[in-house]
């Protein structure tokens, strides 16, 4: 994710989902002072991200990023000396890993440096086809009087072994065949450099599964990652910075913890028109909720003189405490426009089909926005929940269905849990910073 030395900017969605025709239902914010959104002036962002294993066939994900470090939204907080970092627990998913206890950072530094850092220990893949005792991941890109310069320099093997034989130090993007399954590619550069940006990705361990009928059972199309680093910089021109995060579920709680499913963060630089999405089939929280498919996404675009973003979720077939909330689909939407001419707005939508609260009939699909009901023996309800902050950061953000626990309740969930369903956030920050 891109953090904002000076600003940045972006496109909005497609037409279809794009700023909703029935403005009559939609959050709109007119913003008219010129000095906080000034024209555009020239931005560095950086980026920095990293994270240990990951596994996912398509859009389908077997095992999460984990040990997530990133520099955060929102971007251009005019602080160039970041330091982010992360750590996560080995996993235990037979045969496609065990072990991988991570440590990850991601860093920006004044003197025009961003970098991303990876170390997995201990690590078993493929039913113990490869293993290493650590694998460093190091991404570095810099900006000087000659240009950008990117650098893998610091990312390293420890015992790396391949059905028994050592690669220690192997080039960039070593190819090798895995008999009966497919092939990995180790230590893994894929780097681009223009006058107006550079950046780098390691992957110190890609594996792709190419053969079917395989004697691990593992799908065609299933990818590993191990040791994933990335950092990068970028100038560019624009009003303001548009950065946002979408996603379906999360439960919070001392007991109960739920990250954000199928999340989407919106990066600072921009999207260049494409569409990220993200989606999981189902998703199933003992004890808690269930829901059929969550699709996520978000797009935006650097340009002079516009910056355009936009955020949405959706949710298919709720079911959150057994029945105590249904839907049949949940959607959010926030948008976010400015233009080198001062001119400002956001706007936040939400739209139910099929919701019903057990006990509260009136909490159907035309629930008023900031609706808030005292639910007796569990908590406080919050349905279409419309969030501002202004005047900066200026952001918006839609939580169609939010449940904070702060009673003892039937359910054994703990006081002080907060469940969240179809969220999305969208943020400006102006070229003119306070």
């Amino acid at each position: 994710m891109f953090k904002l030395h000076c600003i940045c900017n972006h496109k909005s969605l497609s037409a279809r989902r794009g700023f909703i025709a029935t403005l009559g239902l939609a959050l709109l914010v007119t913003l008219t002072t010129t000095a906080a959104f000034a024209g555009p002036v020239q931005t560095v962002l950086y980026q920095a991200s990293a994270y240990g294993t990951s596994a996912f066939v398509g859009n389908t994900i077997i095992v999460g990023q984990t040990g997530v470090a990133s520099l955060q939204v929102p971007c251009g907080t005019n602080n160039d000396n970041e330091i982010v970092d992360g750590s996560g627990v080995g996993l235990n998913l037979y045969p496609i890993v065990t072990g991988g206890a991570v440590t990850t950072t991601a860093t920006s530094s004044p003197t025009m440096t961003a970098q991303a850092t990876a170390s997995t220990a201990n690590i078993s893949l493929l039913g113990g086809l490869i293993t290493a005792q650590a694998i460093n991941a190091v991404s570095t890109t810099s900006l000087t009087s000659s240009g950008f310069q990117v650098s893998a320099a610091g990312s390293t093997f420890t015992n790396l072994l391949i059905a028994g034989i050592p690669y220690n130090n192997p080039a960039p993007n070593t190819n090798i065949n895995l008999l009966g399954l497919g092939n990995v590619v180790l230590n893994e550069q894929t780097s681009s450099i223009t006058g107006t940006q550079g950046q780098l990705t390691v992957n110190m361990i890609d594996i792709h599964i190419t053969v079917a009928g395989n004697l691990l059972g593992l799908q065609v199309g299933t990818e590993i990652i191990v040791s994933n680093a990335t950092s990068g910089m970028i100038k560019a021109f624009a009003p303001a910075v548009v950065t946002g995060t979408s996603f379906g579920t999360s439960v919070s709680s001392t007991l109960i913890n739920s990250s954000p499913t199928a999340p989407v963060n919106l990066p600072c630089f921009g999207t260049a028109g494409q569409v990220l999405s993200n989606s999981v089939a189902s998703v199933n929280i003992a004890g808690v909720l269930s829901s059929g498919t969550v699709s996520d996404t978000g797009e935006s675009n650097l340009t002079n003189p516009l910056s355009k973003g936009e955020m949405t979720s959706q949710v298919e077939g709720l079911n959150l405490l057994s029945g105590l909330i249904t839907a049949n689909v949940i959607y959010s939407q926030v948008n976010a426009v400015v233009d080198g001419n001062g001119g400002a707005f956001e706007t936040g939508v939400g739209t139910f089909t099929g919701l019903a609260v057990a006990g509260y009939p009136s909490i159907n699909d035309d629930v008023p926005y900031n609706t808030q009901v005292s639910i007796l023996g569990l908590g406080t309800l919050y349905v279409k929940h419309l969030i501002r902050n202004f005047p900066y950061p200026n952001s918006t953000e839609v939580r169609m269905i939010e449940l904070v626990i702060n009673q003892s309740n039937s359910y054994n969930l703990p006081i002080g849990a907060d469940i969240i369903i179809g969220d999305a956030q969208i943020t400006m920050i102006p070229a003119s910073l306070p």
